[in-house]
């Protein structure tokens, strides 16, 4: 019965039988064949395929929302059960965006790993609102971002507090006009940004060169889109990526400028080439969390990451001092 579940679940993921049967490593005659006998079993047509993608039926989307309630029960009873073994087996489903995948969440599981051995964790890397989705889903256990947390679906624990600052080529002759306002990589982890002297540049002046954004979904291009509108202007050239540390690197190679976080700075290597600068916004702070949906079973194993990943990362405010304007300045101090 579960097996058919998650089969037609699968396929309505991904909107497409092959791409399921591809994902569950089993031929897509077999899987249209179970699908079939399970229509004719109860009598309704679950999807309708002759849309591309395949779509759900009316009687297939109710059939959808009680699997997802089904396979969540399911889920949550393996998670009970697994907490009789006390930590000596089961699994842990923990997704992150790549950047905080491969610089906070590897960490985290090699500390893990050292304690309970005998926990299996999957690691599931995309984007921010896919891993969102998943933790409706729960399809995934926990999460770590930078997003704010919507505290009727999910619960959240602030790991550390982080800044977004605005990332352009060293070699934009315009960086010679702002010596008094830029900032190198070393600065930025010597915590230059954080004090009181730093003052936010205006990045109206860079509005006639290209910006490197996120894909619209991420939160870092609602900080991008939300800061050009405060400043009522459109950059004249956008390119759009889908992760932080890939526009950060074409900075580097002179390519664009990009909107990045003080985590990005300070958990790479990369030096030369750049230049940062302190922007003007209320949500230039935002802190970088591990999330669970809320109203679910919460494992042995799930609290135990938790804790663990509190104590790797204690949250400390650098700094309460607030540094943008309820009014857009016509010239601001640089950083002394």
């Amino acid at each position: 019965m579960f097996q058919t579940l998650k089969y037609v679940y699968e396929i309505y993921k991904e909107g497409s039988f092959s791409r399921a049967a591809k994902n569950l490593y089993i031929s897509q005659p077999s899987l249209s064949a179970t699908i079939k006998k399970l229509e004719q079993d109860i009598g309704v047509t679950i999807f309708d395929r002759s849309t591309t993608p395949v779509q759900l039926t009316d009687a297939g989307k109710v059939y959808i929302e009680t699997t997802r309630q089904i396979l969540e029960l399911q889920s949550n009873l393996e998670l009970y059960l697994q907490d009789y073994t006390e930590l000596k087996t089961g699994t842990l489903k923990i997704a992150a965006a790549q950047f905080f995948s491969s610089y906070l969440l590897a960490p985290l599981i090699s500390s893990f790993n050292q304690l309970y051995p005998g926990i299996q964790i999957q690691v599931n890397e995309s984007s921010t609102p896919d891993l969102l989705q998943k933790l409706v889903n729960s399809e995934i256990d926990l999460v770590i971002d930078s997003s704010e947390f919507d505290d009727k679906l999910f619960t959240s624990y602030p790991l550390m507090e982080e800044h977004i600052l605005l990332a352009v080529p060293s070699g934009y002759e315009v960086n010679e006009q702002l010596s008094e306002y830029r900032m190198t990589a070393r600065d930025v982890r010597e915590g230059k940004h954080r004090k009181p002297g730093c003052r936010p540049v205006d990045p109206r002046i860079f509005q006639d060169f290209t910006f490197l954004l996120l894909n619209r979904g991420h939160n870092m291009n609602t900080f991008a889109t939300g800061l050009f509108d405060r400043y009522r202007f459109t950059p004249r050239r956008i390119m759009y990526l889908d992760q932080l540390i890939t526009s950060y690197h074409m900075v580097q190679q002179q390519i664009g400028m990009a909107f990045v976080s003080d985590t990005v700075i300070k958990r790479t290597s990369l030096e030369p080439g750049v230049y940062l600068y302190l922007v003007d916004a209320p949500n230039a702070s935002r802190y970088v969390s591990l999330a669970h949906k809320k109203n679910r079973y919460v494992s042995k194993g799930m609290r135990e990451f938790i804790a663990l990943s509190q104590k790797q990362f204690p949250l400390q405010k650098e700094s309460d001092t607030e540094f943008y304007y309820d009014e857009i300045p016509a010239r601001v101090e640089g950083c002394e």
